[in-house]
């Protein structure tokens, strides 16, 4: 059932064409940053600085008029407007991690564009990101998107693991020597844990290794789906409650340590310390759902004889509807680890990254090891409880003990691609020697939609896709016993080749 809007949610009026700012009142002479996600869309002003990025629903969705009368449709960050999830049903213009609905995608980034972010496309430069290996149709609905339908003067796409390692080598630095090594020899390795599934991509002298990005098929959105089953099947149906569920996903759900161990505590009276209670919206008391704070099992106290007295409800004393979570608090979230308890085909998040480095394009011993000291963890599943310490616990078995392992997690996962874009916008030079602007669009249309087609990794031709996250460091003002010194940390008799690739 969807949800009433009215004066209790507090929710936007939806945006129409009289509502939508005047064009001599939008900004001019900026650069804009989009982060296209499959859940969320991430964007900016890179003029305004990395505190400034916003983040609003990926969808659309119809519910119904405050007035009653018909339907409206909302947009982005309208949705978030909405209080009563109860029934909000979301049409997506992603599937699978690509765009499929390019007329709801243009939809949305007008509003978020224009009404957001308050900005004329056709006075602004842009820095949009699209998931690696994308079809020949999908980068030329792109370009049109970009620049006939929008009218960027000069637009750069790239992919989030590019913008994402940029952001942790150059603005992250400062939690780091800006001399180390993996920064100097741009190499490293970015697993993304995204909405519609996760990436390992290697990197080696700044550019991503073609065999060494591996995709899993899995993300959260197959985690919700996933949890949505469990719950019908064993306690109320919640097929149609994905709003709903998304939430009890992220509240509740924790990657274990040994899901052997957690099962077997599972096992206790009351499901043990592991159960959890989670309230249900029912659109008149409860908006919006909560976890309950006393829903921790305790000990039993020992009965004691007492009189039995008649209880008087109260009038007003609303009865809630609880969902219990038990073992699917963190089975969901294992499937991340071991696909094949859904019966999925393919390895999990910590074997990804391994195939990510040890491929043919890596075969030099020197790289291997300059990836695996640099692994870098982002996406909106990296933010569950206890992950990072489980892969890294998965991720050190599978790496040789030859190799040092160094792991470490963005302070904002979902942020993490677009904050990258905004110092890519700071550096002027460097954006405008690869982006493409839209006269080169116009005149080399044609051989722009070829290259697509040619599926080449690396096409001769000026695509607008970002080859390489970051311009060569100059060697010369690099201590060189500083870069001795961090080589002796990795494997002995791999040194010279560390130093003479760095050299």
């Amino acid at each position: 059932m969807a949800p009433k809007r009215g004066a209790r949610d507090g929710a936007r009026a939806p945006s129409t064409a009289a509502d939508r700012p005047a064009a001599s009142s939008l900004r001019g002479d900026v650069t804009v940053v989009v982060d296209l996600g499959g859940s969320s869309l991430k964007l900016c002003v890179a003029e305004d600085g990395a505190t400034a990025t916003r983040s609003a629903p990926n969808a659309s969705a119809r519910v119904k008029a405050s007035d009653g009368a018909g339907f409206v449709t909302l947009r982005g960050e309208e949705i978030d407007g909405v209080v009563d999830v109860n029934g909000l049903a979301l049409r997506r213009p992603c599937d699978r991690g690509y765009v499929v609905h390019w007329e709801q995608q243009r939809e949305i980034l007008d509003d978020a564009l224009r009404r957001t972010l308050g900005v004329d496309p056709t006075r602004c430069d842009l820095i949009i990101t699209e998931p690696p290996f994308a079809l020949p149709r999908t980068r030329e609905a792109l370009d049109e998107m970009v620049f006939e339908y929008f009218g960027f003067r000069r637009a750069l796409v790239t992919t989030p693991a590019k913008l994402t390692k940029r952001f942790a080598d150059f603005v992250d630095a400062k939690k780091r020597d800006a001399k180390d090594l993996c920064v100097v020899a741009r190499s490293g390795v970015v697993l993304d844990c995204g909405f519609s599934f996760a990436h390992a991509t290697a990197f080696v002298d700044g550019t991503e290794v073609p065999r060494g990005i591996k995709r899993l098929n899995l993300g959260g959105k197959a985690l919700t789906n996933y949890l949505k089953e469990l719950v019908s099947f064993r306690q109320w149906n919640m097929m149609d409650e994905s709003a709903v569920i998304e939430d009890v996903k992220e509240k509740m759900c924790y990657v274990a340590d040994d899901a052997l161990a957690e099962l077997e505590k599972c096992k206790a009276k009351r499901g043990g310390t592991v159960k959890r209670e989670y309230v249900l919206p029912d659109g008149i008391h409860v908006l919006r759902g909560f976890v309950r704070e006393d829903s921790a099992n305790k000990r039993p106290k020992k009965k004691v004889p007492k009189e039995k007295k008649v209880k008087i409800p109260k009038k007003d004393e609303p009865e809630h509807q609880f969902l219990t979570l038990v073992n699917e608090r963190f089975m969901v979230p294992e499937v991340l680890f071991h696909p094949s308890d859904i019966g999925g085909r393919q390895c999990g998040v910590a074997e990804l990254v391994t195939q990510a480095v040890e491929n043919e394009d890596l075969s030099n011993e020197a790289m291997r090891a300059l990836a695996y000291l640099d692994v870098i963890v982002t996406g909106g599943c990296s933010k569950f409880p206890n992950f990072m310490e489980r892969f890294e616990r998965e991720l050190r078995p599978l790496v040789s003990e030859s190799y040092m392992l160094r792991i470490r997690q963005m302070d904002d996962p979902i942020q993490a691609a677009c904050l990258g874009g905004v110092d890519i916008a700071k550096d002027r030079e460097f954006f405008e020697k690869h982006a493409l602007t839209k006269e080169e669009y116009l005149a080399n249309k044609t051989s722009i939609r070829a290259a697509h087609e040619s599926l080449e990794f690396e096409p001769n031709v000026r695509t607008g896709r970002l080859r390489e996250y970051a311009a060569t460091p100059n060697l010369k003002k690099l201590d060189k016993k500083r870069i001795i010194e961090d080589c002796e940390k990795l494997t002995p008799s791999f040194e010279r080749d560390i130093i003479h690739a760095s050299a």
